[in-house]
This record gives structure tokens, C-alpha cells and sequence, in this order.
């Protein structure tokens, strides 16, 4: 009786040393490449990429160009990649890039996704989003012409010409002018990479030669200020009105002066923060249900295994009345 008392006691032991190496795993390493950092846009998706770290027991990791550069933004994921970080997220600035970096990755035992902004042809393990393109494009463009009409003239402003996300958003605008608003003349997009200095530029351009603009849409989150301060600089708060996907505290102001008439977006803190997570399920091999419960998300988070698309939800639109309810 003995013996065997001996005997299981070592058998329990030794089960125990061999359990001590899963005891001590590292915690995963998640990181996000943003196209740029430093404005207020992807502070707040690093904001809630931070929590995410904290809640979830995550080493999060947030670097990115200073210019939407798609050149210095490739050389930081490849960094990232030989620093063998589990999972790695990008808002792609050129989706004719990122393929390579997928393949890179998975050689190097990380996994490569998107988020914010796509390269569905990549390969990449899943795009985090914010919300359809579809639904981002028709709803800037139905609520923009509930306020200048079905036959106004409507510029658009966009950043980087390579975006991925920026030119669906563009193409999905264009579309549902050309299928429910006919009248609507939808100028040619203008392209101001990441500065809103050149943003302003094109804006004060776009109404010098067009006498009948009725709007400009500032695509990139980036562009916004300089739309804003060009529509007032040229006096035409209240006869162009200036509208975009801009970040509630980016377009605060313009929309108060009344510049800006609205601006339709998402939480970026929130997509920061599901980005995360999603990259912590990558980073230990787990697979996305149709209906994902996350850590502080009050709804589920569909997956469409089709598309390979986790989406964060409906797309919001911010007025004069709610604006202040918000605060990134």
C-alpha cells in the first residue's frame, strides 16, 4: 500500500514538472502599424489597443510611420516580423504590398491580419472592421443629400491614393450616386497623402473652380481640418457645407461653426481594442465564431467566414445636436 502511495505521489509529481512549461508561457504579443500616427483618429485605436493589452493579458505593441508612407509603413512590419511578434495588425496604406508581408509572416511563425483599412486579396488572416464599406459609403452619401439636395455638385477630398479603405469608401459613394442620385455631379476625388495642409489647398482649389459647389467630402480622417478651415477661410460657412469620416473631436469645431454639417465614422477605441483581442485569438490558434463575445462589448461581434471579416458595427453620424456626447 505504501509502495503504490510512493508510486502515485511520484507519477503526480512529475505530472506537475510537466505541466510547469504551459504554466509558464509567455503572454501574447499583439501589435498594430496604424498608417500614420500622431493624430487623433489612430491615438484613439492605440488608446483601446492599450486597454485591450491590459484586460486581456496582451504584450501590445503600437509603431507606424509618421507620413502615410507606404515604404516606411512596410519596413516597420518587417521589423515586426523578425521580432517575432504572434500577431501582427496593419491599416494598409497600399493593399498591392501586403501579400509578401503575409507570406513573411507565416514563415516567421506570426500571423499578419488587417485592420481599419484592408488587402482582402492579401491572404491575411482576418480584417478587422469598422464597419461595411458599403454601409460607410451610402450613409455619408444619403445623409449628405438630405442636406444639399438630389442635384448639388459635391467634391471629394481623400488622403493617400493607394488607401484601400479610403477608395471602397469612394467607389461605394459613387456608386450609390450613380444608382439613386443621378443629378448629383460627384467631382473627381483629390488626393492630399496625410496632411491636412494640402487637404486645405485642394479645398480652396475645388471652390475656385467650381462656382456651384454645394459640398466637400473629406475622406481621410487626416484631410478633415484642412476642409474645415478652407470652407471658412473662403467664407462659405453655410453654402458649402463640409462633411467626411472624421473623428468627433477632429471635426468638433467645424461642426459647430457650421462648416461642417456632420461626420460619419465609428469608435476607434473600440476598433483598437477589438483588433486586439482578434489578434490575441490569432496568436493562440483560435478560430472566429459567426457571434464572438468580447470583453466589454456590451453586443456580440459578427464574423463573416466568407469575407473573413470581423465587424465592429453600424457606422455613426455625428451633428451639432450629439457631438459632445463623444470625446476622441
Amino acid at each position: 500500500m505504501q509502495k503504490r502511495t510512493f508510486v502515485s505521489m511520484l507519477a503526480g509529481a512529475a505530472l506537475a514538472l510537466g505541466a510547469l512549461p504551459a504554466m509558464a508561457q509567455k503572454e501574447p504579443s499583439v501589435a498594430f502599424v496604424p498608417q500614420l500616427i500622431g493624430i487623433p483618429y489612430f491615438n484613439a485605436m492605440e488608446a483601446g489597443g492599450k486597454a485591450a493589452g491590459k484586460d486581456l493579458g496582451v504584450k501590445f505593441t503600437y509603431t507606424g510611420p509618421v507620413s502615410a508612407n507606404p515604404v516606411d509603413q512596410i519596413q516597420i512590419v518587417q521589423s515586426l516580423i523578425a521580432r517575432k511578434v504572434d500577431a501582427i495588425a496593419v491599416s494598409v496604406i497600399d493593399a498591392s504590398q501586403i501579400a509578401p508581408l503575409v507570406k513573411a509572416a507565416k514563415a516567421a511563425g506570426s500571423t499578419l491580419f488587417t485592420a481599419d483599412s484592408d488587402a482582402a486579396d492579401s491572404g491575411r488572416a482576418v480584417y478587422v472592421a469598422q464597419a461595411t464599406d458599403q454601409g460607410l459609403g451610402y450613409t455619408l452619401i444619403d445623409e449628405l443629400v438630405k442636406r444639399v439636395g438630389d442635384s448639388a455638385t459635391i467634391g471629394i477630398v481623400s488622403g493617400d491614393p493607394t488607401s484601400a479603405n479610403l477608395n471602397a469608401w469612394i467607389g461605394f459613394m459613387q456608386k450609390r450616386v450613380k444608382e439613386k442620385y443621378p443629378k448629383v455631379t460627384l467631382l473627381k476625388p483629390q488626393y492630399a497623402g496625410g496632411t491636412s495642409e494640402r487637404a486645405a489647398q485642394l479645398t480652396s482649389d475645388l471652390i475656385s473652380a467650381h462656382p456651384d459647389l454645394k459640398a466637400v467630402i473629406s475622406v481621410a480622417s487626416s484631410t478633415c481640418p484642412g476642409v474645415g478651415q478652407a470652407i471658412e477661410t473662403a467664407g462659405k460657412t453655410g453654402q458649402i457645407i463640409g462633411t467626411g469620416y472624421c473623428s468627433p473631436n477632429t471635426a468638433r469645431s467645424y461642426i459647430k461653426s457650421g462648416a461642417f454639417g456632420f461626420t460619419v465614422l465609428w469608435d476607434p477605441y473600440k476598433l483598437g481594442y477589438l483588433t486586439v483581442w482578434a489578434g490575441k485569438e490569432l496568436a493562440e490558434g483560435k478560430t472566429f465564431k459567426a457571434e464572438n463575445k468580447v470583453p466589454t462589448f456590451p453586443n456580440p461581434v459578427a464574423y463573416d467566414a466568407k469575407t473573413g471579416i470581423l465587424l465592429l458595427g453600424k457606422p455613426a453620424v455625428f451633428t451639432k445636436e450629439n457631438v459632445d456626447k463623444f470625446d476622441f
